[in-house]
């Protein structure tokens, strides 16, 4: 009995040895299961990022139209260009019943020396070009350098300013070098399906502004000439604030439709009222 009572001790403090024991053993055992489990890595996480910066893209409606300075016109001598699509007539004297010396086709260059205006108003100058020398009209030659631009049916006469290029079978454009806005886009279509689509640069959530109307001459076909005010979307053409036109271009619009399709002819200006404009107008040929 008394072996029994000296046992309890015993038992007692193997019990709690154990107990001892057994707990830092289960922290060793946790500490080294974690340590060889993968870490997640830092990268798994998904990082947020911070949305880009949006830019303004209405502009203000201009409250006044842009001035524009009168042309100043060369002082002679100065080389001319044939504009018209149908050619020029050179003449002996300054009259349209003067003897005809020959007929100069579009893009013809001479060399003026002289004008003068007849009894109707009308300015003529004296040219040369070889060994020829005559007369013709003003109004049907320009004083600077032009060149050809074409697609199907259709051709102008370009200022060598601008360069023209090819987007599709039906749609041509031509800009000013550097210049995001493009002067003029010509398309072609089918008679049902007349298409004058904006360029990308414009901003497609504001309707553009009206500004006048006009007949014009088209080749053999007098047409209305449609001037609005569209705003660049300044996302795209961030100067568009401090251009002359406050962002807000003049867009000049013909549409001239033949026996076989439908040509539109889109322009683009910082004037109102350009006389470039006028001038390529006044040069399409169509067929």
């Amino acid at each position: 009995m008394r072996s029994a009572v000296r046992l309890i001790p015993l038992v007692v403090l193997g019990a709690l040895a154990a107990f001892l024991l057994v707990g830092p053993l289960a922290s060793l055992y946790n500490t080294r299961a974690a340590a060889s489990r993968p870490q997640p890595s830092a990268t798994t996480q998904p990082t947020v990022q911070p949305s880009p910066t949006t830019c303004p893209r209405s502009l203000p409606t201009p409250q006044h139209e842009p001035a524009v300075l009168p042309a100043q016109p060369p002082s002679l001598p100065f080389s001319v260009w044939v504009n018209d699509p149908l050619g020029v007539n050179l003449r002996a004297t300054a009259s349209k019943t003067g003897t005809l010396v020959r007929t100069l086709n579009q893009g013809t260059q001479a060399s003026a020396d002289r004008q003068v205006l007849d009894s109707a108003g009308a300015r003529w100058y004296r040219v040369t070009i070889g060994s020829q020398s005559g007369w013709l009209r003003a109004d049907f030659v320009v004083n600077h350098s032009i060149s050809v631009m074409s697609g199907t049916g259709w051709s102008l006469m370009l200022p060598d300013t601008f360069q023209g290029r090819v987007i599709s079978a039906s749609l041509s454009e031509a800009a000013a070098g550097g210049d995001a806005v493009p002067f003029l886009r010509a398309q072609t279509s089918g008679l049902d399906t007349v298409s004058a689509d904006l360029p990308a640069v414009i901003n497609p959530n504001i309707t553009p502004v009206i500004d006048h109307t006009k007949l014009v001459q088209v080749w053999s076909y007098t047409v209305l000439e449609r001037v609005s005010r569209a705003p660049l979307d300044s996302c795209k053409v961030p100067s568009a604030g401090a251009r002359q036109d406050g962002g807000w271009p003049y867009v000049t619009s013909v549409v001239a439709k033949s026996s076989v399709r439908a040509y539109s002819f889109t322009f683009f200006t910082q004037e109102p009222s350009s006389t470039i404009v006028e001038q390529v107008i006044a040069s399409i040929a169509l067929s």
